[in-house]
């Protein structure tokens, strides 16, 4: 049987994936790069039998799958069982926003400062960069009920006004800015939600 093992070391939270592809284990290390996000500090190939990892083995690994399930399988432990993830992480933050309340929000335009609606999509962006398939902005699109083309204009907007940072050119997302975490930690942006 298949088990997938989450535990916790200082500020790093480490998934273990268990035969991934022909006994080929996976440790992907997370780390916390603000209250808000997690990032991929590290990724570990493990053999768990005797015979050798060939290239051929490692090139049906994919990276971004990998960092995909880990990712769904901590967010499925703060939904399950939030205290103990704040226990083990001291992070209140992490997820704390309701999606779907953003989303309605954005949806329904009930938003009107510019900056807690860029504030709002950005955290919006980040999370859901996992739970899309290869067109990101078509996703966007259709979950936020705007237009492919406003999705992608609003986007260049997070990263011109320093909304998201890029932290790695050609992967999806970026990382939630000190000026993001200082609309959403404020009592306007609270009082929205």
């Amino acid at each position: 049987m298949n088990k997938n093992l989450i535990t916790f070391e200082n500020k790093l939270i480490k998934v273990l994936l268990k035969n991934i592809y022909k006994k080929i284990d996976v440790e992907i290390t997370y780390q916390f790069v603000n209250p808000y996000q997690l990032i991929t500090k590290e990724l570990k190939i493990l053999k768990n039998s005797k015979i050798e990892i060939s290239s051929t083995d490692l090139r049906n690994l994919n990276y971004y799958s990998l960092r995909k399930k880990g990712i769904l399988l901590i967010n499925n432990l703060v939904n399950i069982d939030r205290k103990y993830f704040n226990k083990k992480t001291n992070n209140m933050s992490y997820l704390s926003i309701p999606e779907k309340t953003l989303e309605n929000m954005i949806k329904k335009r009930q938003i009107k400062t510019r900056s807690i609606l860029l504030a709002a999509y950005a955290y919006l962006y980040v999370n859901y960069q996992f739970k899309s398939g290869n067109n990101y902005s078509l996703y966007l699109s259709q979950k936020l009920n705007y237009s492919e083309n406003y999705i992608k204009s609003l986007t260049k907007e997070l990263f011109k006004e320093s909304y998201l940072t890029k932290n790695v050119d050609g992967v999806p997302g970026g990382l939630i800015s000190t000026k993001t975490i200082k609309i959403i930690n404020s009592q306007k942006f609270q009082q929205i939600l």
